[in-house]
């Protein structure tokens, strides 16, 4: 005679007594391999046995959600498939698209800037003690008020304000206002161009080069290239494609 599964489970459920436990685990275990429920579907299946918070003994094929000290596990039981984590730069997209849309930046070139400055490593500090994603100093974090350098949308509304502020400074050059993040505004201004200082020439390189390929800048027929082309919209609403950075 074949019981249905329900009801011997219900039978399992029901008993309290100790030693009637055991056997009937036992039982449960040597009914299932041999394929009487299901066949040798169900006996491939993993079987969990437990006592729940109302002191009763459980036997089931689904594994328990909250965390049991004593499950008892038998059978093949399935692997946990966990979804896969966002890439570290795909984790920022929205706060960043979000500031530099503010600021009327692109936000492609703040994507490089951050890879370049901290491998968007939100808990990155230099040597020289700059913080976070965009690499903020104490005293440029203080003057835009950006309280904790470490959270990332502060870290990143701060230093897209901070480079809004270069690009206004030094006309939308590009090049000149990254120098002036790495190196200091002051020292660019009295310069006029980019200092002759190899780490900020290697910086404003890399990023003007990663910069170039997340906005896929193609050589036309001709062999010149394409300019960055910068996307904001407007206060109305209208979507802008162009080469000239917008002015604050």
């Amino acid at each position: 005679m074949i019981w249905p599964i329900t009801t011997l489970f219900a039978c399992f459920k029901g008993t309290n007594h100790m030693n009637h436990r055991i056997h009937l685990f036992s039982a449960l275990l040597l009914v299932i391999s041999t394929g009487v429920f299901c066949g040798n579907a169900w006996s491939q299946q993993g079987r969990y046995s437990y006592v729940d918070a109302d002191g009763t003994q459980v036997y089931t094929n689904i594994p328990p959600v909250q965390h049991i000290p004593d499950l008892q596990v038998a059978g093949q039981v399935p692997p946990v498939v966990l979804p896969l984590p966002p890439k570290k730069e795909e984790a920022y997209n929205s706060i960043i698209e979000k500031y530099a849309g503010d600021y009327g930046l692109d936000a492609s070139l703040i994507h490089s800037i951050i890879a370049t400055e901290s491998r968007f490593n939100a808990k990155a500090v230099s040597p020289k003690g700059a913080r976070g994603l965009m690499q903020l100093m104490p005293a440029t974090a203080q003057r835009l008020g950006v309280r904790n350098s470490f959270d990332p949308e502060q870290n990143i509304q701060g230093g897209v304000k901070h480079f809004r502020f270069l690009m206004d400074s030094f006309k939308n050059d590009v090049e000149l206002s990254l120098a002036a993040y790495n190196a200091g505004e002051n020292l660019v201004q009295r310069l006029g161009r980019v200092p002759e200082i190899r780490e900020t020439k290697d910086y404003v390189q890399t990023i003007t080069t990663l910069y170039g390929k997340n906005t896929a800048k193609m050589p036309d027929e001709e062999g010149e290239k394409h300019p960055p082309v910068f996307r904001f919209v407007d206060e109305s609403g209208i979507l802008h494609l162009t080469n000239i950075p917008p002015s604050r």
